[in-house]
């Protein structure tokens, strides 16, 4: 802005900003200029007002004037409006129905403890039709049992356990969803039987490659699981035995983990880890228990016979009972100040010196053959 030169007749009146002086650093604009901007102005509030007015016109009055041409295309606009609309709406349908399914237990519903399938008739189905293994059972503490009895006798007869928690546990593993009080887990890879694997454990007992298994008494970190089962396969063991209950099933977690060793390592479902124990022996397997307090190093245990290695849970290790009904227990020696290994690293530790000897052992056979070979 710019200021003017004071008032002719009263040249002391003081001077006054001018908001439509011209540009900074150029002459003052005449009174011509003024003018043309007040007309420019008032064609602006007129052109206003016309609009104005022809928008509080009717419908009826502006669609008489308009040219067949403008009618058409005004069709043609509002066609196409409609037809965005019932596109629009019909996708936010399909949306809630999807909502809705979710919400009913139609769908799977993933978390990291893997697929859930809620509500009653959901989980009656997914036992029916047995497409898809079910991990576990889920049932809601005072759940009525006349609404859940078919559900239950269906578990018991296909081997799924089924564990009562609080509704609060059944609202971390469906949330928001109206999950009636069940809730079944959906496994990511089929079990094997547990006679099943123990009677191949068994064949191989007195052959040239002697059996070697895992028995795991309840790790219950799903990542844990995945890289123990992932180092048994890389390690040539024939098969892992979980527990039922208080233990990390065969989730999404687990088999992402686990890398792809799934595909290959039979896992099976053990009721009671120490009667599991007893069995393994009853086959000629030797059960050696890993122990912090074992005297025995993990290194002096002869791991070329057939063997299984048992390794307890996080925190507690391997429970008094199973500990005690194991043939050995060894240790593996810690030199910092730290108590314990994790029980993944625990797990390939002790199966890679199962691999050293075994290796050792090969080639020892193999040369003694050649050996009487070249004699003859």
């Amino acid at each position: 802005m710019k200021r003017r030169r004071g008032d002719k007749k009263n040249p002391w009146r003081p001077a006054k900003w001018d908001e439509h002086a011209g540009e900074r650093g150029g002459p003052p604009r005449s009174r011509s200029e003024h003018a043309r901007e007040r007309d420019e102005s008032s064609e602006r509030d007129e052109r206003q007002r016309g609009r104005g007015e022809r928008a509080s016109e009717s419908v009826g009055e502006r669609v008489t004037r308009e040219s067949p041409g403008e009618r058409v295309a005004r069709a043609f606009a509002v066609g196409k409006e409609r037809d965005r609309k019932m596109r629009t709406k019909a996708h936010t349908h399909a949306r809630t129905h999807t909502d809705a399914a979710h919400a009913t237990g139609r769908g799977p519903l993933e978390s990291e403890d893997g697929a859930h399938v809620f509500g009653v008739q959901p989980v009656l189905e997914a036992l029916r039709a047995g497409a898809r293994p079910v991990e576990r059972v889920t049932v809601a503490e005072g759940a009525h049992e006349s609404r859940l009895h078919e559900i239950l006798e269906l578990a018991r007869g296909a081997g799924v356990p089924v564990r009562r928690a609080p509704r609060a546990e059944l609202q971390r593993l469906a949330p928001g969803a109206n999950h009636q009080g069940v809730v079944a887990t959906i496994a990511a890879a089929r079990y094997t039987p547990a006679d099943e694997l123990l009677d191949a454990l068994a064949a191989r007992v007195g052959t040239d490659e002697p059996p070697l298994a895992v028995v795991l008494d309840g790790v219950e970190d799903p990542r844990n699981l995945g890289a123990i089962i992932r180092t048994a396969e890389c390690a040539g063991a024939h098969g892992v035995f979980v527990p039922e209950r208080r233990a990390s099933g065969l989730t999404e977690t687990v088999a992402k983990a686990a890398a792809g060793a799934l595909e290959y390592v039979p896992v099976a479902r053990a009721v009671n880890i120490a009667r599991l124990v007893e069995e393994l022996k009853g086959r000629g397997v030797w059960t050696v228990g890993a122990a912090s307090e074992a005297a025995t190093p993990y290194t002096e245990w002869d791991w070329t016979q057939p063997c299984a290695l048992l390794l307890g849970g996080e925190g507690e290790g391997l429970r008094r009972l199973v500990r005690e009904r194991c043939d050995a227990l060894v240790s593996i020696p810690l030199l910092g100040h730290v108590e314990s290994l994790n029980v993944s690293v625990a797990a390939g530790v002790i199966l890679y010196e199962a691999v050293r000897q075994r290796t050792a052992r090969r080639a020892e056979s193999y040369n003694e053959r050649g050996s009487m070979n070249a004699e003859l």
